[in-house]
């Protein structure tokens, strides 16, 4: 089988490690949008690309997200979404005339950030045009239905974890020790990410309470970095923030330094990070969002999406004795272990082919 994918996303595993799987399966992966180093001409010549696959073998199109098709500039003026939103559904059109099933992946039920100037109804037109819709999480289904969006056929494949240590190298227990307890936010930092409750939370600490918050991710709004960097100033609890990319062999050694991550999304349908702290053995403390639900409570703190109810989970991990702690690593542990990526690829490939 060739799958044509769209698009490709190099700074999230999620697509090399699934397509790796697919691939051992006797998957041809074939990415989109990338005949020319030209991000504006690969978008033009995206249909063309598109029937010609489909001419060569093709038969089915994996779209994960639709950030690829944004026109330059249409960041700064909102008018060229509309030719963002055009450019999609000619696509969505082409994929059609062309024979192709569609696959969506909803990574997300809508956007984060706008896209086009409609992206409801860009989401209705996806979920129309697909023959099949993979959700990570049955909420993610609950909420496209909230919108009035409900595909023809749909099926629940978890996300993998993106890294488990292997069973004789877990990284080591989170338990109190002389020094200050230690927690992490690692990820993208984008404002959705709640980065700024975070900080708020943190800063409320009772002054008794010795902790250290360690904030680190890629910033790629220099507003919302500027207003981060004014909040932890003005901390006084002890702050890092380390707005970067952080290469890929140093992400284990970061996540052992911390007692706990702690991902105060204000909106989510999955998160890979939350996988990745898992599979590291770190508790984790998330809000009470229905797309964070299917997360094991054993391994897993949740508050109320309120600064003051953070502040309290924080604090509760602060006081937390090592039993809990432990507990609640080798439980993140376990639920990672039970997820594979072989037989999540056996289960997609499996409903791709009875799409075709």
């Amino acid at each position: 089988m060739k799958i044509f994918v769209i698009p490709r996303e190099n700074n999230n595993p999620y697509q090399s490690i699934l397509y790796k799987e697919m691939e051992s399966l006797g998957v041809q992966v074939e990415y989109g949008c990338a005949l020319t180093p030209s991000e504006t001409l690969n978008q033009l010549l995206l249909p063309l690309e598109t029937l010609a696959r489909r001419i060569t073998g093709t038969r089915l199109a994996h779209i994960h997200w639709t950030y690829g098709f944004e026109v330059y500039g249409s960041s700064r003026y909102p008018f060229l979404r509309t030719a963002s939103q055009a450019l999609f559904y000619l696509w969505l059109w082409t994929v059609r005339i062309s024979g192709m099933r569609l696959v969506w992946t909803a990574h997300n039920v809508l956007p984060i950030g706008a896209r086009f100037v409609d992206d409801i109804e860009a989401r209705r037109r996806l979920v129309a045009a697909s023959d099949l819709v993979i959700a990570h999480s049955g909420a993610t289904l609950a909420e496209l239905a909230e919108l009035g969006i409900v595909p023809r056929k749909s099926v629940v494949i978890p996300h993998g974890p993106y890294q488990v240590v292997n069973e004789q190298e877990h990284a080591r227990v989170p338990v109190p020790t002389s020094g200050p307890r230690k927690f992490l936010f690692f990820g993208m930092v984008s404002e959705y990410k709640g980065i700024d409750t975070l900080l708020a939370a943190f800063a409320a600490l009772p002054l008794g309470l010795e902790a250290e918050l360690a904030v680190v991710g890629e910033c790629r709004e220099p507003a919302l970095e500027a207003s981060l960097r004014e909040l932890a100033r003005r901390s006084t609890q002890r702050v890092e923030l380390r707005l970067e990319r952080v290469p890929e062999a140093e992400v284990s050694e970061l996540l052992a330094g911390a007692d706990a991550m702690v991902l105060p999304y204000r909106q989510s349908t999955t998160s890979g990070s939350a996988l990745l702290a898992l599979s590291h053995g770190r508790p984790l403390i998330v809000p009470d969002l229905p797309g964070l639900a299917e997360l094991p409570d054993e391994a897993v703190m949740r508050y109320d999406r309120t600064v003051g109810g953070l502040t309290n989970a924080l604090a509760d991990v602060v006081n937390a004795d090592d039993g809990v702690l432990a507990k609640m690593s080798s439980a993140g542990y376990a639920y990672c272990a039970s997820l594979s990526w072989e037989s999540i690829a056996r289960k997609t490939l499996d409903e791709m082919n009875q799409t075709l």
